[in-house]
């Protein structure tokens, strides 16, 4: 009901209020009056035996009582109306303020709903929706040699201070930055591009866009840019501790990168995602991007299609013991023959997955194969175990999954070996604890595959379930050529030692790494060395 029914409504409620007042004071009257007949009868009867017109004149005209209740009509009718009438109109009086008190109510909630629609939650700034209203009007107020730029600001790794902090202390740096944003608009070099039309908006996450309206040539929008990143990779504190974050953007233009709000969004942010991956500050769209976006989306769908129709190629990587150098297991291995774009590896095909429906069900799909083959092995008597990579940890269905898997393939989980990258720990630290530490529990040994590669390499050993620390291969391919990674190969092999782990190298590719990584202590890894990854046919040959 709106508010102008509901006003209507009131004031007919009022009036049958009135209504009601005045039926009953009418009832009143009448008993009032009956009253009186009656009792002008009774005496009548007293005097003169009997009731008659002349008794009751009798009584009227000589009965003081009767005389007092003779005016009771005439009081009650109107101390009725009067008092009756003043409770309906303080009755309205009270409806009439409600009523006034709700329109207002409600334009104040109008208003707020309106201001909620536009702006972020969070950080009180305009969203995209609001964002893409400001696009249009600037664009209609542009001169014909002034240009619209925008620019989508993003903070690097951004994820891992959320996970590392919690989401209150991320919210908390998001909203420093936001202030420091505020500040920037202010400086000189900002002012003069934005000509008092002062606009930033929250897109995402980490995500804001600056929305500069009326750039000419003299203004340096490239000199701008540079000291945007500058005055943005600032440090702040977060629960005392001191956090650097730096700051990456993606720039379209007007008209050339776009001539509607959406399109100048669009390629903005695909800007964005394209200076990420390539590790630059700050780059403008171009149509190659594009390009590249949608190529990728059509690999993407290709290799789902081979996914589902299990065309993805699993091979086994030996993995041996170093003194004996006999083969312990092995690690599954994923490749992909496409008809168009040849050969790709889990290195080249991992990436284009990432994050999507894709790359679950390739997880999923080198499982139910890996395990599978494994079993085959053990029924021939060759009871090695198998290392499966995962790329997204924090799938918290995988747990019952590979538990299935086990029991239909009848293993023990004492010859599984799941391995994770730095990434892929730190992807969503909360759910992948609970995974790693679920998958633990099943007797599942759980390792790192590139130890020592990031800087994040020692929170493994401290909030996850590791048992194992494979060598990154960076380091022992080269650890005969460079002192420095000798040294943090010797380093990693202790700190193993130290701390209860088996330590495993991966990337042995000749005599003198082997013979200098059983000195050191090193019991296990795998490289060319040894072979290269084999299809299953051609790993049973090296079984026997």
């Amino acid at each position: 009901m709106s508010f102008m029914n509901l006003t209507h409504h009131l004031a007919i409620r009022s009036s049958v209020l009135k209504g009601h007042v005045n039926k009953y004071a009418m009832l009143g009257l009448i008993i009032s009056i009956s009253s009186i007949l009656f009792a002008s009868l009774f005496v009548s009867y007293q005097i003169t035996g009997m009731i008659s017109i002349a008794g009751f004149i009798a009584a009227q005209t000589s009965n003081p009582a009767i005389w007092a209740l003779d005016l009771t009509p005439f009081m009650f009718a109107y101390w009725g109306q009067s008092f009756c009438y003043e409770l309906a109109n303080k009755a309205e009086l009270i409806i009439e303020d409600q009523t006034k008190e709700l329109v207002n109510k409600s334009g104040d909630l109008e208003s707020k709903l309106q201001h909620e629609s536009n702006h972020d939650y969070l950080t009180n700034l305009p969203n995209q929706r609001l964002l893409s209203q400001r696009i249009m009007q600037a664009l209609k107020q542009r001169n014909k040699d002034e240009e619209l730029a925008l620019i989508i600001l993003n903070i690097k790794d951004f994820k891992t201070i959320n996970y590392d902090f919690g989401s209150f202390s991320a919210n908390s740096l998001l909203m420093q930055f936001t202030e420091k944003l505020k500040t920037i608009l202010l400086e000189p070099y900002m002012l003069q591009a934005y000509m008092g039309m002062n606009m930033i908006a929250r897109l995402q996450g980490a995500e804001f866009a600056i929305l500069l309206p009326r750039v000419r040539k003299e203004h340096q929008l490239e000199e701008i840019l540079t000291q945007l990143i500058e005055d943005t990779s600032v440090t702040f504190m977060i629960d005392g501790t001191s956090i650097n974050i730096a700051t990456t953007a993606g720039v379209a233009l007007y008209p050339q990168h776009g001539t509607t709000d959406e399109a100048l969004i669009h390629h903005a942010t695909l800007c964005l995602l394209h200076t990420e991956k390539e590790g630059k500050a700050y780059a403008f769209y171009d149509a190659r991007m594009d390009v590249q976006y949608k190529s990728k989306r059509i690999m993407l769908k290709e290799i789902n299609q081979s996914v589902d129709n299990q065309e993805i190629d699993v091979l086994y990587q030996p993995t041996m013991a170093l003194d004996s150098e006999k083969t312990i297991g092995a690690e599954a291995v994923i490749c992909f023959n496409h008809p168009n774009y040849g050969q790709l590896s889990a290195d080249k095909l991992i990436p284009l997955v990432e994050g999507t429906s894709v790359d679950k069900k390739l997880t999923y799909l080198v499982l139910k194969t890996a395990i599978k083959q494994l079993a085959l092995w053990h029924q021939t008597n060759h009871k090695i175990y198998m290392i499966i990579n995962l790329y997204n940890a924090a799938d918290m269905e995988l747990p019952g999954f590979i538990a299935q898997l086990l029991k239909e393939n009848n293993l023990s989980a004492d010859y599984l070996r799941i391995e994770l990258t730095e990434k892929a720990c730190l992807s969503d630290q909360k759910h992948t604890m609970t995974v790693l530490t679920q998958l633990a529990d099943l007797g599942i040994k759980i390792a790192i595959s590139d130890f020592g590669s990031g800087y994040s390499s020692f929170v493994y050993l401290t909030n996850f379930p590791i048992s194992v620390l494979k060598i990154d291969k960076a380091f022992v391919m080269n650890m005969m050529k460079d002192e420095k990674k000798l040294s943090i190969v010797r380093a990693i092999i202790k700190l193993a030692a130290a701390m209860n782990l088996v330590v495993f190298a991966d990337g042995i590719t000749d005599q003198a790494i082997l013979t200098e990584l059983k000195q050191l202590g090193c019991l296990y890894g795998q490289g060319s060395y040894f072979s290269d990854a084999l299809n299953a046919s051609d790993f049973n040959a090296l079984l026997t």
